[in-house]
């Protein structure tokens, strides 16, 4: 691998791998592919595919797409990309406004099998494996493999991993940075999280898509709880529901409900995942409390039909009180 004129890491083959799914790019330029952002550096390495999954075959093509005259619209932002559908093949096509005509069209057939990678209008040597176009991949991707991709942050503790979901703006980054600051773990993500069943076990893995916080390395381990994030007046913590948490999990689950059969799939791992590993709401306030009721509630190891429960800081020099208390 070399250094990019941005920084970022390079190669002939440009491969990248993303919660333990090599992504390969065949027939690549010359002088290799750029790696866009410098967080997925860390996610650039060769290798072949491991045993829980084939590697993603992205095919350069350097000439014009097919034809899109006559494929269904079954997705568009209305930004800068849409998704269009043959039967076999879904067709992702990324045509931002200043451009003439399409930067980007990607096909690929709802496992992901293989990808068509057309760059009519330039841009040959930049990576293909970038937003849009990656995630999109692995949530199909995904979809058929017991996996899903969440809007949540992620950390890892004595070899367990937590999530910690929310839509924007729950506190996800808030929360990360308070984390990071107790040195309370090492944080993965503070904004994109992937799960899979490896073996039969829930595995959290850390994703190259940041938040507002910057955080994303190339990190995973086994899945050890779920909090839903909350903005509130003191620290909060009470266990949910399987059924309860999978329904809320849903709005910050990538889940493509244009195509029912791919949405199906996803929605029934999310409930799988649900029966599996525990959930609870965290209501939390902005500040050292909150990562401090988080590893109290840890080594309290609260159960089911328990809450745990922390008041603010009181004023300098006074211990602030903190509670396990039983359901009322």
């Amino acid at each position: 691998m070399r250094a990019g004129k941005d920084g970022s890491a390079c190669g002939t083959s440009g491969a990248l791998r993303i919660a333990g799914v090599p992504i390969i790019v065949s027939n690549p330029p010359p002088r290799g592919l750029k790696v866009i952002g410098s967080l997925y550096r860390r996610f650039v390495q060769g290798g072949p595919a491991d045993d829980n999954g084939p590697a993603i075959t992205i095919a350069m093509k350097h000439s014009p797409p097919p034809a899109l005259a006559g494929m269904k619209k079954i997705f568009d932002t209305r930004e800068s990309w849409a998704l269009l559908d043959d039967g076999p093949r879904l067709w992702a096509v990324y045509h931002p406004p200043m451009h003439a005509e399409p930067f980007w069209v990607a096909g690929f057939d709802r496992r992901v099998k293989r990808v068509e990678y057309f760059c009519p209008s330039g841009g040959e040597s930049l990576h293909p494996a970038d937003y849009p176009l990656d995630q999109l991949l692995l949530m199909y991707y995904f979809a058929r493999r017991r996996g899903l991709l969440a809007h949540a942050a992620g950390m890892v503790l004595k070899g367990k991993a937590f999530l910690f979901a929310g839509a924007s703006g729950a506190g996800k980054s808030t929360f990360s940075l308070l984390l990071a600051a107790a040195r309370a773990g090492k944080m993965l993500s503070d904004e994109r999280m992937i799960v899979r069943e490896i073996s039969g076990e829930m595995v959290a893995f850390g994703t190259p898509w940041a938040g507002t916080a910057g955080i994303a390395r190339n990190g995973s381990a086994p899945l050890a709880g779920i909090f839903f994030l909350k903005h509130g007046k003191r620290n909060r913590i009470e266990k949910m529901d399987p059924a309860s948490a999978a329904d809320r999990m849903l709005p910050m689950i990538s889940i493509p409900w244009y195509d029912p059969d791919s949405a199906a799939q996803i929605i029934a791992f999310a409930k799988r995942v649900f029966a599996t590993v525990p959930a609870y709401e965290f209501s939390f306030t902005p500040d050292s409390a909150a990562a401090d009721c988080f590893k109290e509630f840890l080594k309290s190891e609260t159960g089911p039909g328990q809450k745990a429960e922390s008041q603010r800081p009181k004023a300098k020099g006074k211990r602030q009180k903190r509670e396990i208390l039983p359901r009322s």
